[in-house]
């Protein structure tokens, strides 16, 4: 018996040991395959990754949960830019934003990001947030006067708005403690194949086809990395409160607001985010896209692009 439990230790600490090794050889990995491709902007307590692309009015896009700045596809971010002076960040946490390690709530991200929009001299952008990204946008358009840059207009997609259900697949287990969230970053890091990211994606974009290169251009396996994924987690530990509270205030919001949503969205239900939350907000134009999933900038731009366009002709010249 004592033989036993003493090989299982072994067999413990060698695992631990073999799984500390590989996380950090798979996150050089990664590092070298999506190295950052932007500024690192300091503020208070970190840097916040910002790439920039063309002239005229602000506009600031920021990423769901476990993504970067490079989800937002070239082809959008490339017809926006002929128009629009584009600034997309890695939100705190995620992609190359470091430092910034006990920020979690939606609005503390948003003090940061405003710190780096100062810094990068934007002035009342429209800002543009995909899924937890929308979640943070709106709640930077409602930290008011404090920051040293407030949006003129938001354009959310697909975001969480309202108190209730978000599909947060295995996050929602392990974001219930940090111990979990500190030993599942290693597991995650080390051990996560290629197919379970493929799955992840797909759930993403279903009942519509991820598109080929999605998986490769879009560096989702930054994700994985140690530090990445406990701030996931952690923002995800917090996210049902947020939306309480976050519900409570969008009557407050007093600026240009479109809302764009997919009606089969299985991770942020259309109806009960988007619609509900468009009847909260005075003046909001919502746009339902028949069909479509979580990720309408990439399947449905086109939306995205004409919603931005509205936002910026209700807006002072």
């Amino acid at each position: 018996m004592e033989n036993s439990i003493a090989i299982l230790g072994l067999a413990i600490v060698a695992f631990a040991a073999l799984t500390y090794v590989r996380a950090r050889k798979v996150e050089t990995r990664i590092t070298q395959l999506y190295p950052a491709i932007g500024t690192l902007v300091p503020v208070q307590k970190g840097v916040i990754h910002a790439l920039q692309r063309g002239t005229g009015r602000d506009v600031v896009l920021l990423h769901g949960a476990l993504a970067n700045l490079r989800d937002f596809p070239e082809d959008l971010v490339s017809e926006l830019a002929k128009s629009y002076r584009v600034t997309l960040m890695d939100r705190p946490g995620c992609g190359y934003t470091s430092g910034l390690k006990r920020i979690a709530t939606a609005k503390a991200q948003a003090t940061a990001l405003a710190q780096a929009a100062d810094a990068l001299g934007l002035r009342a952008p429209i800002v543009v947030g995909h899924s937890y990204g929308a979640t943070v946008a709106a709640a930077w358009a409602l930290c008011g006067s404090s920051l040293p840059v407030r949006p003129a207009a938001l354009v959310l997609i697909a975001g969480p708005l309202m108190p209730a259900s978000v599909a947060l697949g295995g996050l929602r287990v392990l974001a219930k403690s940090a111990t979990l969230r500190h030993l599942s970053s290693y597991l995650a890091a080390a051990w996560t194949p290629r197919r379970v990211m493929r799955f992840m994606i797909g759930e993403a974009f279903a009942p519509e086809p991820v598109g080929p290169e999605y998986a490769k251009r879009s560096g989702a396996r930054l994700a994985l990395r140690r530090s990445s994924f406990r701030a996931n987690a952690r923002q995800t530990s917090i996210l049902a409160p947020l939306l309480k509270q976050l519900a409570a205030e969008l009557p407050r919001l007093e600026l240009p607001v479109e809302l764009i949503h997919g009606s089969e969205d299985r991770v942020v239900p259309c109806a009960a985010h988007s619609v509900a939350a468009a009847k909260l907000i005075r003046g909001a134009r919502l746009t339902v896209l028949s069909g479509r999933g979580h990720m309408p900038h990439h399947t449905e731009p086109q939306a995205v692009i004409e919603a931005i366009s509205r936002a910026a002709l209700a807006l002072p010249a």
